[in-house]
């Protein structure tokens, strides 16, 4: 039973883990837009 213990707590962490992987991936995919977007923005003001 110690052992299905210990093996539960390991894949709650590597969870946990995963979870913060996968918002600091959005939060940089998000990033990525918006500078696409300024880049995309500073085009337009230069040619007006």
């Amino acid at each position: 039973m110690n052992g299905n213990k210990g093996l539960l707590e390991k894949l709650q962490r590597e969870f946990a883990k995963f979870e913060r992987t996968m918002e600091e991936l959005y939060f940089l995919k998000c990033v990525a837009e918006d500078l696409k977007s300024v880049r995309e923005m500073i085009k337009f003001t230069k040619y007006d």
